[in-house]
């Protein structure tokens, strides 16, 4: 084993007969642990050596190791899923509320009473909202407030009766959607079975009602394949008695529906991606709440354990195998396998290529697969970095990438 002490760093070595040694060096050449400890390197001339562990220290550009700084805590309370958003931060504290503060851990807002204790994943997107799921429930937040990730489709259709009107007399049918009065987003639709109208006026009552939200109301008419908005109402009643030829403005959100309740997610493309199992899912172009499940989706053999855009394309892990879809546009991109093997879950972080060893200008990633520490570039080019220097068998990580003064790149990646 090897244990690093401070300032002029001692390494004590236990080799085969249990014979032990001391080294003193000023820097060392890397992790190993891919062979055994008596046959790792040291230069007692040049006082270098490699190590099978390091614990507590960061490593510089030369290969100094310096004692790891120390923390102090800021607030009792115990925290979890902790993720930097854009001027706030996101937590969960002890007892599953979600909770955003600034960065010294004050103003506290509690977005979501009892989120839990499973993983929060969460996605930054342009316009400074982040979203977060846990599996189970997702949604979106400014770090002040929380909403759904999308408006959800209405539960019911109420009932309808007939009065006088101007409509064409024969058979139509309804839809309703819900509009968020905050921003005007409109969810998806559900329709009511056909109904045959004779005296050409409509009375709807029993609408499903949804704080924060209006109601419109759409007709479709006899032999129509398209629903055409009829007005909107914010209760629970809404009366139509109008001629056809006012009704012109289609829906647009019948295949429309909120975002799944996923892990992994990331923002590429104008589209925020979402892992559910074995499919990724995306949402409409440019409309970051709206996903359309017939159409907007791929199909992996095994599921999702990373997903991460770079400039050319996106990197999509999975429990067999790391992924290149190469492309701009989500129903174009094309699938290339670039390694055979488990990618570890929440492994994935974006970092700048230029920053990696060998590496190249643009959007780079980093990531746990098939044991080892990958890199993997524009193109779908990967490297395999620590290949064998350092194996892992963590099957779950919370990553993150920073820059340490002295602008020294580090890659944390903490099992859990």
């Amino acid at each position: 084993p090897r244990h690093v002490h401070s300032a002029d760093y001692q390494v004590r070595q236990a080799d085969a007969q249990e014979d032990h040694t001391m080294l003193t060096f000023k820097s060392f050449t890397g992790i190993n642990n891919t062979v055994p400890s008596q046959r790792l390197m040291h230069d007692q001339e040049s006082r270098t050596a490699e190590l099978a562990s390091a614990v507590n220290v960061d490593i510089g550009l030369t290969g100094e190791v310096r004692r790891r700084a120390g923390f102090s805590e800021l607030l009792a309370t115990c925290h979890k899923n902790l993720h930097q958003a854009d001027g706030f931060i996101l937590a969960t504290v002890d007892g599953g509320d979600l909770i955003s503060m600034d960065a010294d851990g004050e103003n506290r807002v509690t977005l979501y009473p009892s989120l839990g204790v499973s993983r929060v994943w969460y996605c930054n997107l342009p316009d400074g909202r982040t979203t977060f799921s846990n599996g189970l429930i997702c949604g979106v937040t400014d770090g002040v407030m929380a909403t759904t990730w999308g408006v959800p489709r209405p539960f019911g259709v109420g009932s309808v009766t007939e009065v006088s009107g101007d409509l064409f007399a024969g058979e139509y049918r309804y839809g309703l959607t819900h509009v968020r009065l905050a921003d005007g987003l409109e969810g998806a639709t559900v329709y009511s079975a056909p109904f045959q109208l004779d005296d050409g006026g409509i009375v709807l009552t029993g609408l499903p009602e949804l704080a924060g939200h209006k109601i419109n109301v759409y007709l479709i008419g006899q032999d129509g394949d398209h629903a055409y908005l009829a007005g909107s109402t914010t209760n629970a009643a809404f009366a139509f008695s109008g001629k056809n030829e006012t009704l012109t403005i289609p829906c647009r959100t019948d295949n429309l529906d909120v975002a799944p309740a996923g892990t992994v997610a990331a923002f590429s493309g104008g589209r925020v991606l979402v892992a559910s199992g074995s499919t990724l899912f995306a949402s409409r172009p440019h409309m970051v709440e709206s996903f359309d499940y017939l159409r907007d989706f791929k199909q992996f053999t095994s599921p999702i354990t990373l997903i991460q855009p770079v400039d050319d394309g996106v990197y999509v892990g999975t429990t067999t195998e790391l992924v290149f879809m190469a492309g701009s546009e989500f129903d174009k991109m094309t699938y290339r396998q670039v390694l055979a093997g488990p990618v570890v879950l929440g492994s994935g972080v974006q970092v700048p290529g230029d920053l990696i060893r060998g590496g190249q200008p643009g959007t780079a990633m980093l990531c746990i697969a098939d044991g080892v520490i990958c890199a993997g570039f524009n193109g779908g080019n990967l490297a395999r970095l620590t290949e064998g220097r350092y194996q892992t068998d963590a099957t779950e990580v919370a990553a993150t990438f920073r820059m340490l003064p002295g602008r020294i790149p580090q890659y944390m990646a903490i099992p859990q």
